[in-house]
């Protein structure tokens, strides 16, 4: 009798069991790729911000006057875009800045394309007296027909860019040298989200915009006084 009673007990328990796994797994499986879900938008917001470190090394050491060259290597019909410039020999500074997030074999893990309002933003800023005296180009180089303004459904929603000069002048340091140059590298990224968990996509739209930036030293774009002719 004691055995039976035992093994009507395990029953129980197995049975109850069952039941609380049944009511608590859907939770766990929703936590679970939520999580998945945020963490590939981490890895893409990384990335970019990544790519925009890279850039920005590679730009803060050339000089943003090296524009659209040509030579006998390029025939007439040479058009400069953001695929050429990555395969030629020669230094366009803001495409060959651009090529970190256009070129696979720099940038493997995260696609930029034009179709999906994605940009590339990059400005060259001249600081004389504490103050922004110069853009470089003004407002901003685009990598992309100004993508930058719209939101991933290609509405303008800005004409403004991230980078004012006010906004620059509000972040410089006290005791910072006044005189010289800064290059800003900014990434607009139309991420899909991967799952599409109902949970999530209904508070945060797909595609949604990543902006990733980095701000590095440029001394190219540091003021050299103007020479005065003697007379």
């Amino acid at each position: 009798m004691k055995i039976i009673q035992k093994v009507m007990r395990i029953r129980e328990h197995s049975g109850q069991s069952l039941v609380e796994l049944a009511l608590i797994l859907p939770l766990i499986l929703l936590m679970l790729a939520g999580m998945v879900e945020v963490a590939f938008g981490m890895f893409a917001y990384l990335t970019a911000l990544d790519l925009t470190r890279e850039a920005a090394r590679f730009a803060s050491v050339r000089n943003y006057d090296e524009l659209n060259p040509t030579d006998e290597l390029h025939p007439a019909a040479y058009v400069l875009n953001a695929a050429s410039a990555c395969n030629d020999t020669i230094l366009h500074y803001y495409y060959d800045s651009a090529c970190f997030f256009t070129d696979p074999d720099l940038n493997p893990f995260l696609e930029f394309e034009a179709a999906k309002y994605d940009d590339v933003v990059i400005t060259v800023f001249t600081v004389a007296n504490n103050q922004v005296s110069d853009r470089h180009p003004d407002p901003v180089w685009s990598l992309w027909n100004d993508n930058w303004k719209k939101d991933c459904q290609g509405n303008v929603v800005t004409s403004d860019p991230f980078f004012t000069n006010d906004y620059l002048e509000s972040r410089f340091v006290a005791n910072a040298p006044t005189e010289r140059g800064i290059v800003t590298v900014e990434a607009y990224v139309c991420y899909d989200l991967i799952m599409h968990l109902p949970f999530i996509s209904n508070f945060i739209p797909s595609p949604f915009r990543i902006h990733a930036y980095t701000v590095m030293p440029a001394p190219e774009g540091i003021p050299t006084p103007t020479s005065i002719p003697s007379p």
